[in-house]
């Protein structure tokens, strides 16, 4: 199911439970009594709107990966890195080696 359909589908359930919530909320003020069903729906409807974005946004995102890759870095991509280091060791070995002599 995607997510648009999913919100599609929720909708009318989610605004049965509001239209719950509203009438808990005005018994509550009146008579006092409802205020239990009124913080439980409350969570329900916050809860389904959570699962609904959450749905939303873990259906749009993508592991971005180029298609020769396979996860894994290329061989020879950093190839340069590798050579700049190796010299600055040899450098660095030379200069060693020559205050020591």
């Amino acid at each position: 199911m995607e997510s648009t359909n999913l919100r599609a589908i929720l909708q009318p359930t989610i605004t049965t439970l509001t239209d719950a919530i509203d009438y808990y909320s005005e018994q509550n003020v009146k008579i006092g009594e409802g205020g239990k069903h009124y913080t439980k729906l409350v969570k329900v409807v916050e809860d389904l709107k959570l699962y609904i974005l959450e749905n939303e946004r873990t259906s749009d995102e993508e592991l971005r990966v180029s298609s020769r890759s396979n996860g894994r870095l290329h061989e020879g991509t950093y190839d340069w890195v590798e050579e700049l280091h190796a010299e600055q060791a040899e450098q660095a070995r030379d200069k060693f080696s020559r205050s020591n002599t």
